[in-house]
């Protein structure tokens, strides 16, 4: 027990004398400073910082050349739908002169104005009808 006293007292010559239930010091004291392995402790070194500066500059260069193919497909496919409508419409234009071709020849054909002169104006042709009364010959 002797050894264990003496160890103890050992102990509190060397130790600073603190008073009961106070935290104990650290055993060394950590200063803040510009010290020669600052940059070595710094979380990114400049050529990383470099990197990703070049990596956002191209992020951003493919992320617009994106937004432009998707703007031009979607102005194609406008185009397109424009296009197909218009195509459209013109096949109903090429029907309704078609059939108006039909009808005018339908309504220029000779046999037809002959029947409407005849039956409707009472109009002959030339030498075929009665003579027209004038003055008497003879």
């Amino acid at each position: 027990m002797a050894a264990h006293g003496q160890a103890l007292a050992e102990e509190r010559a060397y130790a600073p004398s603190e008073a009961p239930g106070a935290l104990p010091r650290p055993s060394f004291e950590l200063i803040e400073g510009e010290g020669l392995d600052r940059q070595a402790r710094s979380s990114l070194d400049p050529s990383w910082k470099r990197a990703f500066h070049v990596f956002l500059v191209v992020l951003a260069v493919i992320s617009a050349l994106a937004v432009a193919r998707v703007q031009l497909t979607v102005q194609c496919v406008e185009a397109l739908s424009e296009n197909a409508q218009l195509q459209a419409e013109v096949a109903d234009a090429r029907e309704q002169v078609q059939s108006l071709a039909v009808e005018s020849s339908t309504l220029s054909s000779l046999e037809r104005i002959e029947r409407i002169a005849t039956q409707n104006l009472g109009m002959v042709y030339v030498g075929t009808g009665q003579p027209l009364a004038g003055p008497e010959e003879g």
